[in-house]
């Protein structure tokens, strides 16, 4: 038997999460990771000075799964400010992220009165506790729209935009209680970026492993027997160890344990560098009209948020595709994605520079209901897995799944797990 007690496959923010808990119990880990960088479906590539995040990312930095797992202000947070500008051709609106500033659109002429009522007791699950959000039954976000009488200008230039910044919803078809309990974590927390991208955060995770990261090993199998551990099979011989962590993607989980593939949004980022920034604002300007005004659902200049994304005297803008039901991301051409964003930010795109552009087939898990929370991450025989799959989509999710995997295998191995 390998001196390692526990092999944690896939160096990605779960399994970096569960792998520091891991050692601080006493065991023996080995991170495996076929890449050469960590964090998985989050990180930045550093091209040319700008810093463009893989994907169309962000933080909350006042989520209390984040901060006890990493040092926040270690990471320098840059905030977000909360809302959005609806880039509707015929003039912008901006809506600020709160109920109030809602109300008050819809009063200056995009609703009807009695939308009001109607928001309000659509969106009441945000003003109850997890436990009784959670009680009652789940449907999709257009089953709840329906449900309570939300059509019109509301629906399709407001809530539509917004689904689509916050979930990468194209169809409505979201959990409507993981987008309540999602708007929930944005309203009492801090979106934000770190001053130095994204990748900062797995890099913060790996920093503190006592056995650094083993890069470049690709696991091609896992076989479990009972009372003998877990055999790993890789492209560089073979590893036998007490448990084995599968904290892969969720393509690459279903692979190796045959489980179920979630359903993966895509996304495409396109990154624009320009020497004078269409706005100072911080905020996400978005499409309110949707796929007919053309392929881009948002659209924030990073660099006004966080300045170190671009070198001085330059300035970095992020745009965002959303991948439509039965529809490849990024098939959009480039010269549609610069004209769209000169409308949306009115402005003349042609000195802009493409930096580069990240197109993501399986960006992230698709929540849909009913909403399933704290799946089973034990698969016996000395096998678990880990990942936002196991929980909710996104960066906290990843980090609940890594610790309840840590926890659940303390107890297989007998470990007592240490605060």
């Amino acid at each position: 038997m390998d001196a390692t007690d526990v092999a944690v496959i896939g160096a990605g923010v779960a399994g970096l999460t569960c792998a520091r808990a891991l050692e601080k119990s006493g065991l023996q880990v080995r991170v495996l990771e076929r890449s050469a960088r960590v964090g998985g479906r989050v990180g930045t590539d550093l091209i040319d000075g700008f810093r463009c995040d893989r994907g169309f990312q962000w933080l909350n930095a006042g989520n209390p799964d984040v901060r006890a797992s990493v040092d926040v202000a270690a990471l320098n947070p840059r905030p977000i400010e909360r809302g959005m500008v609806l880039a509707h051709p015929d003039g912008y609106r901006v809506l600020q992220g709160s109920q109030t500033a809602l109300i008050a659109a819809i009063r200056s002429g995009l609703g009807q009165p009695q939308d009001i009522a109607r928001l309000v007791r659509w969106s009441d699950p945000l003003r109850k506790s997890t436990e009784r959000l959670l009680g009652g039954a789940d449907m999709t976000l257009g089953e709840s729209l329906d449900r309570h009488g939300i059509s019109g200008r509301i629906r399709e230039e407001v809530l539509r935009p917004f689904f689509r910044l916050a979930f990468a919803d194209e169809d409505l078809r979201t959990s409507y209680q993981f987008a309540m309990l999602s708007m929930q974590e944005m309203v009492q927390g801090m979106p934000a970026l770190p001053a130095l991208g994204m990748q900062a955060l797995p890099n913060q995770l790996a920093l503190g492993l006592e056995n650094p990261v083993e890069h470049g090993v690709d696991v091609l199998g896992v076989v479990r027997s009972v009372g003998e551990g877990v055999r790993i099979f890789t492209d560089g011989g073979e590893l036998q160890v007490r448990a084995a962590v599968v904290a892969t993607d969720p393509v690459n989980a279903s692979s190796l344990l045959g489980l179920g593939t979630p359903t993966m949004r895509g996304l495409a980022t396109w990154w624009y560098s320009t020497e004078i920034p269409p706005t100072t604002m911080k905020t996400p300007f978005v499409n309110p009209i949707g796929p007919s005004a053309g392929p881009i659902s948002h659209a924030v200049v990073v660099s006004n948020i966080a300045p170190r994304y671009a070198p001085a005297g330059q300035h970095l803008v992020a745009a965002c595709s959303v991948a439509g039901p039965g529809t490849d991301a990024g098939t959009e051409p480039e010269a549609t994605v610069r004209a769209q964003l000169g409308q949306m930010f009115r402005t003349d795109t042609n000195a802009w520079k493409l930096v580069t552009r990240h197109v993501k087939s399986a960006a992230l898990p698709v929540s849909r209901p009913p909403l399933i929370l704290g799946r089973e991450v034990d698969l016996g025989d000395g096998l678990f897995v880990a990942g936002d799959h196991r929980e909710s989509p996104g960066i906290a999710g990843a980090m609940r799944a890594g610790g309840r995997a840590a926890t659940a295998v303390l107890e297989e191995l007998g470990q007592p797990a240490k605060p």
